[in-house]
């Protein structure tokens, strides 16, 4: 049997998610990320670590995915989050998770989805998510499987973000602990990516499609 931790605060959220997973899978909660990383040390065995992004924690469930993926690459994840907002499930796939399903998904896609990521497939978006709507924010299906929207990588979306965010080259170089010429040279691959002349259109261009914040 699949072997899922629910990674949530609410606790009367985890009691009803509780009640509708356990005739299928073995489950187990914790309320924090620290407990996150304390369970799955002592559980190696866990496929699945089922993340909500909005943690009350100095750690949040984004934080927490890039955690997971480097200290557990083999559990997989799955967001379930209150979010519909394009830049949360960007930032989410781009972080290593496999699904994202919005928290009025109905248990039977959430179920569907566990089965479908412990199997190894392709990522999975719950029913309430326009998944026509992500595939364009990739800017296509390669870009997506490859976790890469618009062909970027993590860091220069990094960049993109903190650009779109006011930050200075230095501030950037700073934040990032690179160089200024590190700065100038994400920002040329990021333009050529965008095949616009400058970063202040490929900021414009990236808010529109809801890639990073304003």
């Amino acid at each position: 049997m699949i072997n899922v931790l629910l990674i949530e605060d609410s606790a009367v959220f985890v009691m009803g998610l509780k009640l509708a997973l356990s005739a299928h899978f073995n489950v187990d909660s914790v309320a924090s990320p620290g407990a996150a990383v304390a369970y799955l040390n002592a559980h190696p065995d866990t496929d699945i670590a089922v993340v909500d992004i909005t943690l009350e924690s100095e750690t949040d469930g984004l934080t927490l995915l890039d955690i997971l993926r480097e200290a557990f690459p083999a559990v997989r994840t799955l967001v379930l989050s209150h979010y519909k907002n394009p830049a949360y499930i960007l930032r989410a796939i781009t972080s290593g998770a496999c699904a994202y399903l919005a928290k009025d998904s109905a248990p039977e896609s959430i179920i569907e989805a566990i089965e479908h990521v412990a199997d190894d497939k392709c990522l999975f978006f719950g029913e309430t998510i326009d998944a026509h709507k992500i595939l364009s924010l990739f800017g296509g299906r390669d870009n997506l499987d490859a976790r890469k929207p618009q062909g970027l990588t993590p860091r220069e979306l990094e960049v993109l973000q903190l650009t779109s965010s006011g930050y200075s080259n230095g501030q950037i170089a700073s934040a990032l602990s690179i160089s200024l010429n590190t700065v100038d040279s994400y920002k040329e691959r990021i333009k050529g990516k965008f095949g616009l002349d400058s970063i202040v259109e490929c900021v414009a261009t990236a808010a529109a499609k809801g890639m990073v914040t304003v």
